[in-house]
This record gives structure tokens, sequence and C-alpha cells, in this order.
């Protein structure tokens, strides 16, 4: 074969040689590269909404869990200089029970006072330790079927109490009057106060019921009787 021969050969070889398309490699490349892009946006989506989620559930669990430490009456301390306060459940009549944290240095006294509108008055006083304290305050009947009032107070190991007797018509009136109530309630979870501050706990007001015409059954006139049940914490001046 002489070398025109050859050339041509050359060239023929040449011309039917697959070529290769620059586009074609460009365009897979665009591709790849748009497909990993599409796949980190659906995966930081799916990400975001997986987030949304757990952080709506959080707050479901958190807002579950702050409604039970209100109903179990958990007493929350945010700053030890101030006094806190949480009423907490109780399953009986007459009885109310609150949870008090005295700042350390801070003397305060729980007082609960039944006052009748027709005369006569009676409180009882139990003084509060430092720290955590559970008060109890109760209208009970006493061994001797007298109805009493007490106050108890427990203050770790110690418990301290003091009571007085009731007339003996107080619960007979009370069990036939209409009433409203007062105070801290179990749904405002722990309050907070100043250590000279007084603090209202809790305050009861009776009045009589209208008395009807035994003959005719008409309503009568209220009777002008009344009664209220006010329990308090009272800072002291320590001498």
């Amino acid at each position: 074969m002489n070398s025109s021969e050859q050339q041509a050969h050359e060239a023929t070889a040449e011309s039917v040689r697959p070529k290769r398309n620059r586009w074609t490699s460009f365009s897979l490349l665009t591709i790849l590269l748009l497909l990993t892009i599409a796949a980190l946006g659906i995966s930081h989506v799916r990400m975001s909404w997986q987030m949304d989620e757990n952080n709506q559930a959080m707050a479901t669990m958190e807002a579950e869990l702050a409604k039970l430490r209100k109903e179990a009456g958990y007493l929350e301390i945010s700053d030890e200089s101030l006094v806190h306060v949480v009423a907490a459940p109780t399953h009986e009549d007459l009885v109310w029970r609150w949870k008090v944290f005295v700042p350390d240095g801070v003397t305060m006294k729980s007082h609960m006072s039944v006052k009748r509108s027709t005369g006569g008055s009676m409180t009882s006083t139990s003084q509060l330790g430092e720290g955590e304290n559970q008060i109890e305050l109760a209208i009970y009947r006493g061994p001797e079927g007298e109805w009493k009032q007490k106050i108890t107070v427990i203050h770790g190991p110690s418990t301290s109490s003091s009571s007085g007797q009731l007339p003996e018509d107080f619960m007979s009136w009370l069990n036939n009057a209409t009433t409203s109530s007062s105070g801290l309630m179990r749904s405002e979870g722990t309050k907070v106060f100043q250590p000279d501050q007084d603090v209202t706990l809790l305050k009861m007001t009776a009045h009589g019921r209208e008395k009807q015409d035994p003959k005719t059954g008409a309503p009568g006139k209220a009777t002008k009787e009344s009664t209220e049940i006010t329990a308090w914490l009272a800072p002291e001046e320590n001498p």
C-alpha cells in the first residue's frame, strides 16, 4: 500500500469513528447536579417538617406537664429571696391546703379567722419555718361533737397546730347559706410575693338564704346574718 492509499484509509477510519458529544456529557452532569440539589432540598424540607412536629409535640407535653403540676400543687421556686405559694389538692369538704416557701431570714405566720356578723370571731395562728411548709386549714367536728377550726403547719419533720371551738349552730347555719370564695386557686399554679406582703390564701363569705313562709311557700326576707372565713399569711419583723 502506497502512501496515498494509506492516508485515504486513515481518513476513512477517522470519519467512521464515533465522536464524543461534549454537550451530551455536560447535560448529564447538569442533570446529576440538579438531582443532587433536589434531593438535598427535599431532605431539608422533611427535616424542617419533622422539627416542627417535634417542637409542637414538646410544647404539648410541656403544657400537659404544667397542667399536671398545677393540679398536683407542685411548688415551683424561681427566686429564693421571694415568698412562693401554691394551692394543693384536697379531697375533703372544709379542708384547704397550701404549700409555702419562706426565704431565709423571713418570719411569717399563717392565720385563720371565722367572723360572724351577729357577733363573735375566732382566730387561729401558727408560725412558718424557713424553707418549704405545708399549711392545712380545716373546720371539723371534734371528738365530743363540737365544731372546731384548726390550722396546721408542717415544716420538715416538725408539725405545729392551733385550734379553737366554733359556735354550736355554726355548721347548721353554714350548710343552709350561700357561699362565695376567692383567694389562691389551684389553676393559678405557684404565685410569688414580696417577703413584706400579706398574702390572702382564702376568703369565703356565707350569706343566709331567703326563708320561705311555711304556710304559703312564698319567699320571705333573707337573713342579714353573714360569716367570713379568712386565711392569710403575714410577715413579722424580726426583733
